[in-house]
């Protein structure tokens, strides 16, 4: 009888070190807010904002790596765009960055919310904001990199939407348990972040960032990836088939006054 209650405390005793979230590496939640703009003013405007404004608040408020990035071809684009991306530990940081604005007087001039121009034109054509949470595979992003910083550094932005929730999970169990992600790693991909949307305005979505020295580098990257044997086998597999139908690439390059 004294057998049969140490055996029992000693498998509930392994079962709570199993269990324990001391040694579980929590995941992050981004931030990727993107402006829209109609000309080369407004992009001016934004990025005096984010220069002289935002970033300097964000900074105050904790964030240390700060993510600015525009399309390498935004100067012939009809819509231009200003990409902010940041990482938060907590969801309830977006709610403390949202008491502070409630805090403040409309009807009073304050940098923070007040970009309008002197002329009365408006500062962007509207503001879209999504919110993921990082992958298991990679839980951090990556503050470090083997990349310097240079104007010719790619930043490749990806966005992957699912037709369904099924379809998405699939994908994402590819990057994860289906070693998508260890692939991108041993190519050195230089990957950011991976990350899944859990709200935005296209769901359910994936998305993740990876960079590059120049295009070149970009381009014999992705010549090695299709190469692999590991994406021959992975890319064929019948439970990761038509699991994305909507596939947006971004590349980018980084604003001088950001953090990456």
């Amino acid at each position: 009888m004294k057998k049969i209650i140490f055996l029992s405390i000693l498998a509930l005793a392994s079962l709570k070190t199993w269990s324990s979230p001391v040694n579980k590496i929590e995941r992050e939640f981004y931030l990727i807010q993107i402006y829209h703009c109609n000309n080369s003013s407004q992009i001016n405007g934004v990025d005096a904002y984010l220069k002289n404004t935002y970033l300097p608040y964000l900074h105050k408020m904790g964030i240390s790596k700060i993510g600015v990035f525009a399309p390498i071809d935004n100067d012939t684009l009809t819509d231009k765009r200003i990409y902010v991306w940041f990482p938060m530990t907590s969801l309830n940081f977006l709610d403390k960055l949202d008491m502070d604005i409630e805090k403040l007087d409309p009807m009073s001039k304050n940098r923070l919310v007040d970009l309008e121009n002197a002329d009365g034109s408006l500062p962007y054509t509207r503001v879209e904001r999504i919110i993921t949470k990082s992958f298991i595979d990679q839980p951090k992003f990556v503050k470090e990199s083997s990349l310097t910083k240079s104007p010719n550094r790619i930043y490749e932005y990806r966005s992957y939407e699912s037709p369904t929730e099924n379809m998405h999970l699939r994908k994402v169990h590819m990057f994860n348990q289906g070693g998508e992600v260890v692939l991108f790693k041993r190519l050195n991909f230089n990957a950011i972040f991976y990350s899944k949307a859990i709200a935005g305005a296209r769901m359910p979505n994936l998305i993740y960032m990876t960079s590059f020295n120049n295009m070149e580098d970009r381009n014999e990257h992705w010549k090695a990836f299709s190469a692999s044997p590991e994406w021959q086998s992975i890319s064929n597999m019948p439970k990761y088939m038509n699991s994305v139908n909507r596939n947006e690439t971004v590349l980018m390059y980084a604003r001088d006054y950001a953090d990456f």
